[in-house]
C-alpha cells in the first residue's frame, strides 16, 4: 500500500518539477536590442556568420558631433569591438566598405571600414579588422586628404592591394589643388599599418612605371591608368623640356641674387619638378631623380637648395617614410 502511495505522489510531483519555466534571458540578444538599450540607432545592420556590424549613432541627433558615430561589432548582442572616440575628430562619419573578405592573405575573413572627419581637405583614415578567429584591428592607414581607397584583387597575388596616393607634399610646392600626389600601392603589413606593396611599386629601372601598371587592374582603374601613362618616354621628355623652359624664363628676368621662392612657386615649376622626382622616388629610384634634377636645374642657387630641403622634409613626414627607405634599399 505504501509503495503504491509513493508512486502516486511521485507521478504528481515530478511532472510539476519538469514544467518549471526556464530562466528568462538576461541582456540584449541581438544588435537591435543592444542599440535600443544604449540609446543608439543604426540605419543598417550587416551580418557575417555569427557577427553583426553596425555604424551606430546617438538616436535622433542632427549635429554630427552630437551623433558621436562609431563602428560596433557584436556577437549575440554583446559588443566584441568598438571604435574609440579618441581616435577620430568629433563629428567623423564612418563607412563600412567590405565585410568578410580576406585582406591580409592569411585565409581568414577581415573587414575594411573608414572614417572621414569632414572638410574640403581632411581627413580619411582606413581601418582593417580581423573577424576570425578573433575580432581585432590589424591595420590602420591615415590617408589624410586622399579620398577613396578600396581593396582590389591582382591576378596571381595572394592578398588584394589598395590604390591610393601620398599627400605629404600638399601645399609645399603649389597650392593644394595643383599639388601632385604620388601613387602608392598598399597591402596589409605586419606592424599594424598599411604598407607599400613593394612587388607592385618597385620598378626594375629608373623611369619605368611601377609593376602594377602591367596588370589588368591598371587598365580597369581610370585614375591609375592615367598615372601609369605618365611614365612613357615621350611624355617624360616633353615634361623635361617644359620644366627647362620655365626655369630659363624665370632666370632671364632676374639676377641670381634677386630670385625668390615665390617666382618658382607661382610659375608652377616647383610642382612640376617635385612631381618628376617623386615619380623616380616612389618606384625605388630616388637617386636617379636627383641626378635628373642636376641636369635640368644645375648649380646650387638659394631657391634650389630650399627646394631640395623642402622635398626631403615632405618625404620624411610622410606616413610612408620608412617604406620609401626600404623601396630604395636595393639600388644603393
Amino acid at each position: 500500500m505504501k509503495t503504491i502511495l509513493a508512486a502516486l505522489l511521485a507521478a504528481v510531483v515530478l511532472p510539476a518539477a519538469a514544467a518549471k519555466p526556464a530562466p528568462a534571458p538576461v541582456g540584449p540578444q541581438d544588435a537591435k536590442e543592444w542599440l535600443e538599450s544604449q540609446g543608439l540607432e543604426a540605419p543598417e545592420v550587416k551580418t557575417f556568420e555569427d557577427l553583426e556590424i553596425v555604424v551606430a549613432r546617438v538616436k535622433g541627433a542632427a549635429d554630427p558631433k552630437a551623433a558621436d558615430e562609431r563602428v560596433v561589432v557584436l556577437k549575440k548582442g554583446k559588443p566584441v569591438f568598438q571604435t574609440n572616440p579618441k581616435e577620430t575628430d568629433p563629428g567623423s562619419k564612418w563607412t563600412l566598405h567590405n565585410i568578410g573578405r580576406d585582406l591580409d592573405g592569411n585565409g581568414q575573413p577581415d573587414m575594411h571600414f573608414s572614417s572621414f572627419s569632414g572638410g574640403a581637405q581632411c581627413c580619411t583614415t582606413h581601418h582593417v579588422l580581423a573577424l576570425k578567429p578573433q575580432v581585432k584591428r590589424i591595420a590602420v592607414y591615415s590617408a589624410g586628404s586622399v579620398g577613396g581607397g578600396e581593396f582590389i584583387d591582382v591576378a596571381g597575388r595572394k592578398a588584394p592591394v589598395m590604390i591610393s596616393a601620398d599627400d605629404s607634399s600638399a601645399n609645399a610646392f603649389a597650392p593644394y589643388a595643383n599639388s601632385y600626389f604620388p601613387v602608392v600601392i598598399l597591402e596589409v603589413g605586419q606592424k599594424g599599418r598599411l604598407q607599400f606593396a613593394r612587388d607592385m611599386m618597385q620598378s626594375r629601372l629608373p623611369g619605368m612605371p611601377p609593376p602594377i601598371c602591367a596588370t589588368p587592374t591598371a587598365a580597369g582603374n581610370p585614375w591609375l591608368k592615367e598615372r601609369c601613362g605618365e611614365y612613357t618616354a615621350s611624355r617624360r621628355n616633353e615634361r623635361t623640356k617644359q620644366i627647362q623652359a620655365r626655369l630659363a624664363q624665370i632666370k632671364s628676368g632676374r639676377s641670381a641674387d634677386k630670385l625668390r621662392w615665390e617666382d618658382y612657386f607661382e610659375n608652377g615649376v616647383l610642382a612640376a619638378v617635385s612631381a618628376e622626382i617623386n615619380r623616380y622616388t616612389y618606384t625605388g629610384h630616388g637617386n636617379a631623380g636627383m641626378l635628373w634634377l642636376e641636369q635640368v636645374w644645375p648649380g646650387n642657387d638659394a631657391v634650389k637648395v630650399k627646394f631640395v630641403n623642402t622635398l626631403r622634409m615632405t618625404q620624411a613626414k610622410s606616413v610612408f617614410a620608412e617604406d620609401l627607405k626600404a623601396l630604395a634599399s636595393d639600388y644603393r
